[in-house]
């Protein structure tokens, strides 16, 4: 009998450990931080991306393709200056709802329901960000995010653009994910930037 209570103490302290980790624990198309993209693309694919570079530091970049099905219409990686095995260091994934927010928002609510149902006790924010340099700030993403003990951090976010940016700028309203550990969002905040 004691045998028996200590493997499911075993068990299932292991499970929540497992929970606990951070955002490695999540997919997108099949990917996971940590994983080399070359298990998923070739190099030269990789290369032919589109690439972001940051102003105060090359440590890491990002690149960035569409894709043509899955869930989600482009994703894009952080990677490693001159890493030759492409290891993800962060994780994002986009799709597109023309001038449709409603249809954004009830996508955002399935993804955070997801979300929501593999993590348990994380901390949850919900705000709303007003693009104030683009159209006198009438645009905006509700963004909902949760953090987790270790820093790691998963950001959804839904965009309305208005109507005269959709049309000005061609802009539609679009649903985004990302999946960032504490070391790069570090990097991010500490150096990306400066």
């Amino acid at each position: 009998m004691n045998r028996l209570l200590l493997v499911f103490i075993l068990v299932f302290g292991f499970q929540s450990l497992i929970k606990a980790e951070g955002v490695i624990e999540f997919e997108i198309e099949g990917i996971s931080i940590g994983d080399s993209l070359l298990d998923h693309y070739s190099k030269k694919e990789i290369e032919s991306w589109v690439v972001t570079n940051y102003p105060s530091s090359d440590k890491y970049y990002k690149v960035e393709t569409r894709l043509n099905d899955g869930e989600y219409e482009v994703i894009s990686f952080h990677l490693k200056k001159n890493d030759p095995k492409f290891i993800v260091t962060e994780l994002n994934g986009g799709k597109f709802f023309g001038t449709n927010f409603s249809k954004c928002s009830k996508f955002q609510n399935k993804v955070i329901s997801d979300i929501s149902g593999h993590t348990k006790n994380l901390e949850k924010d919900t705000y709303r960000y007003y693009y104030k340099k683009v159209e006198e700030g009438k645009s905006y993403a509700d963004i909902i995010e949760f953090t987790y003990p270790n820093g790691d951090l998963i950001r959804t976010w839904c965009v309305n653009w208005t109507s005269i940016v959709e049309k000005k700028l061609n802009f539609e309203d679009n649903f985004a994910i990302s999946m960032t550990p504490s070391r790069h969002m570090k990097w991010i905040n500490t150096e990306a930037y400066k």
